[in-house]
């Protein structure tokens, strides 16, 4: 039995319903993935920072002993 004209429309608008919800929760998990990547960049440039500052002194103290 074919589906008549409403049937059709009904279901499409359930599956246009559902698209929104899964595109809006999609949005909220890549602005919490957003926010992960920005903190972990962070964390990344300020051990590079402490890295940096640690082979200096450990260039500073090969120095003092020589």
């Amino acid at each position: 039995m074919a589906e008549t004209l409403s049937t059709r429309v009904t279901r499409l608008e359930r599956a246009m319903a559902e698209i929104a919800e899964k595109h809006s929760r999609l949005d909220d998990l890549v602005s919490v993935l957003l926010d992960a990547q920005i903190k972990t960049e962070k964390r990344f440039q300020q051990t590079d920072e402490r890295i940096g500052k640690l082979v200096s002194a450990i260039g500073e103290f090969m120095r003092s002993k020589s």
